[in-house]
């Protein structure tokens, strides 16, 4: 029995001998399948790491391809077509780009261009600033030729140290050319009024209208560029500009003014103009047209507007007469001389003094007179002989004699 133990024992240690070689032999194989995994795992690694390497490599190089792309995009660049001639109009043409350009040192973008006049031999490179200049208009540079170039002209933007947009230089360009110069007669102002149309004459005024709005440079020149005659009169000169009349713009017309008593009719005719101008274009010779007779228009004088009878409150030694327009403020101070201020309630006091006694100013419709010594009395005011108060410069009517309060005066808390 115990022989049998022993073999079974041994039996069993056989079998674990075996199977343990098959393990070892099953260890050994699954040590090789985990070196070949390993090593395939490394090659795994190794080649994901090269997959990288060059995705990596791949977004730099499409990284710079795109900078570069953006670099391209962001400078601006002319927008015409390679072989498209640029229109030439009166001496100027118009070079666009692609984006809207700085206008930081816009008068310096002459120096990135490089123009050649053709058809020429032995012809330098036009001088920016003496032969051209530049302005930008948006995405536009617009370049005006100084002298009196009709030819054509090869044009490139080249070097771009000064034509930009957003602080980015611009790009070089092609050569284009130029179509040669196409002057463009801007349309000269002329009088609009019908032939045989007559000029009406009010207040020793004529207006003069045009098919333009006037420049008012040298205006008052445009006296210069009208020819006006007095009928009904023989032997009468040609009016005298600046002396018997003088000329204002306003808008589109000419207002002539006479400057001494005409009350007749008059030839008025523009010729041989060389200061009515629209746009800076000289205006053309007009037909000769007749006014009317002088029609006076009595303008309103200023009046005092107060009733009969009222009394001017005093206050702060200060007194305020109210008129029915608005004062002129010119010589405001003056208007001290049109008053007649007596005082009241005393005898053998002669009347008060402008300037010394009392001053004026202009508020509004209303004319302030503020005495200067310790007046406390009434007093009786009056405007008489008025030269100096004025509303649209129509001298003020006498007005009747009117009474102020007592001086009130006023404590401020």
């Amino acid at each position: 029995m115990v022989h049998k133990k022993v073999m079974m024992t041994l039996l069993a240690s056989i079998l674990l001998i075996s199977s343990s070689g098959g393990i070892a032999a099953a260890a050994n194989t699954n040590s090789v399948s985990g070196d070949l995994f390993h090593s395939g795992y490394t090659t795994q690694k190794r080649s994901e790491s090269i997959a990288k390497t060059n995705f990596v490599s791949k977004i730099a190089s499409n990284n710079e391809l795109l900078l570069a792309e953006d670099v391209n995009v962001v400078a601006p660049k002319v927008s015409l077509e390679v072989g498209t001639r640029i229109p030439q109009i009166n001496k100027q043409i118009e070079i666009p780009f692609s984006q809207d350009l700085d206008t930081t040192n816009q008068e310096l973008y002459a120096n990135d261009l490089v123009i050649k006049q053709l058809s020429k031999v032995n012809v330098p490179t036009l001088n920016p600033m003496m032969d051209y200049t530049t302005v930008v208009e948006g995405n536009k540079i617009v370049v005006t030729f100084l002298v009196d170039y009709t030819d054509e002209y090869a044009v490139q933007v080249r070097d771009s140290l000064f034509i930009r947009a957003n602080g980015n230089p611009a790009s070089q360009s092609e050569v284009y050319i130029t179509t040669r110069n196409n002057p463009v007669i801007a349309e000269s102002p002329k009088v609009s009024l019908v032939v045989g149309t007559m000029i009406s004459q009010i207040n020793k005024q004529i207006e003069i209208p045009f098919t333009q709005v006037l420049d008012t440079t040298n205006q008052e020149q445009y006296a210069y560029d009208l020819v006006i005659r007095q009928l009904g009169k023989t032997n009468i000169p040609t009016l005298i500009p600046m002396m018997d009349y003088t000329t204002v713009v306003e808008g589109n017309k000419i207002v002539v003014t006479f400057l001494v008593d005409y009350t007749d009719e008059y030839a008025v005719q523009v010729r041989d103009s060389l200061f009515i101008r629209a746009n800076g274009n000289p205006a053309s010779e007009s037909d000769v047209y007749i006014t009317t007779r002088n029609n006076p228009v009595i303008a309103e004088s200023p009046k005092v507007s107060l009733e009969v009878g009222t009394m001017i409150p005093q206050i702060n030694k200060q007194i305020e007469i109210p008129f029915t327009q608005v004062l002129d403020t010119t010589n405001q101070e003056q208007y001290a001389y049109d008053l007649v201020i007596r005082q009241l309630g005393k005898t053998n006091i002669p009347t008060v003094l402008p300037m010394v006694d009392y001053v004026t100013a202009v508020e509004g419709n209303k004319l302030i007179v503020t005495f200067l010594v310790d007046y406390s009395d009434e007093y009786s005011v009056q405007v008489r002989d008025s030269f100096f108060i004025r509303a649209n410069g129509i001298p003020a009517s006498q007005s009747e004699v009117f009474t102020t309060t007592r001086n009130v005066q006023l404590i401020e808390e």
